[in-house]
């Protein structure tokens, strides 16, 4: 077997060559760059509970958590699996554990005592995202990526508007009481009313603790997705996207089985990056192909 040192793809018996990178193959793969390996968490021997780790990171915003298999040559575990993230996201997921000043302290503690805070506070995360999946469902909202940059601006204008609002609404009641102005002929009126200004208050500031969490880790995706843009430069060329596009057949044909390909590719190089952020990309760039072609 043969393996491509760019894409570190293998390659069957008789190929020198990778199509893809137009690489020399090599007989043995050159170590990974450290900075390119998951950064282990901790360790867990049962895949429901990693899968509970996981799930958890994912709802606080983290796109390349996973499991790893134990490796073979660990001196420590025998069997079971590591809980990783990609190595610009480690300082998201510190902050995910709070209570840990680093990966460090996490690894060396007995994680089946964490297990019945993480269950509670899934289930909190989980009947969030279960009310947010219904309104977007009950408004038809889209279903595609959603950049975290753009939902922390929307949160963040959200939060200061109802606060604004209720703020507002608090002065037009303290006039109506002292009697500077007349809009609520009577107590029930100005108790609704009221009410009404306490709950804008509650989501106004709720919006802005979600903003100020989000704010965390738009940085973070910012840099990811630079990554992810100078490497689409370099590798998902027009002359690459050339060399699969079939003239024999039709445009709809040609788009399902090139960013099919373009996906797969990307998430190869990319393995922990969100699909749907991928797919994303993908529709961009094979637009502009299309565009210049």
């Amino acid at each position: 077997m043969a393996w491509c040192p760019k894409c570190r793809n293998e390659y069957v018996e008789g190929i020198t060559n990778c199509p893809d990178c137009n690489m020399d193959l090599v007989d043995e793969l050159p170590a990974e760059p450290i900075d390119s390996l998951p950064v282990v968490l901790c360790h867990v021997t049962d895949e429901q509970v990693g899968a509970k780790f996981v799930l958890y990171l994912q709802y606080n915003g983290l796109q390349t958590a996973g499991l790893m298999p134990v490796k073979e040559n660990d001196d420590e575990y025998e069997n079971g699996l590591y809980v990783v993230v990609a190595p610009f996201e480690q300082e998201i997921a510190e902050k995910a554990f709070e209570g840990f000043d680093s990966v460090e302290e996490l690894a060396n503690t007995d994680i089946s005592a964490l297990i019945p805070e993480l269950e509670q506070q899934l289930d909190e995360l989980q009947d969030e995202e279960a009310n947010q999946m219904l309104s977007e469902l009950r408004t038809e909202q889209s279903t595609v990526y959603v950049k975290k940059k753009d939902k922390y601006t929307d949160l963040k204008f959200s939060g200061i508007s109802f606060i604004v609002f209720s703020i507002l609404g608090f002065g037009l009641l303290a006039m109506n009481i002292l009697g500077y102005i007349e809009m609520f002929n009577n107590q029930f009126s100005s108790f609704i009313m009221a009410i009404v200004f306490i709950i804008f208050l509650i989501v106004g500031i709720t919006s802005l603790l979600r903003a100020k969490k989000m704010k965390n880790i738009v940085s973070q995706e910012e840099k990811m997705s630079d990554d992810v843009l100078i490497w689409l430069e370099e590798n998902i060329t027009d002359e690459w996207l050339d060399e699969l596009y079939d003239d024999a057949q039709s445009d709809e044909n040609n788009y399902f089985t090139i960013h099919s390909q373009m996906c797969q590719k990307t998430a190869e190089h990319f393995p922990l990056i969100n699909k749907d952020y991928i797919d994303q990309l993908m529709d961009e760039r094979y637009n502009e192909y299309c565009e210049d072609k």
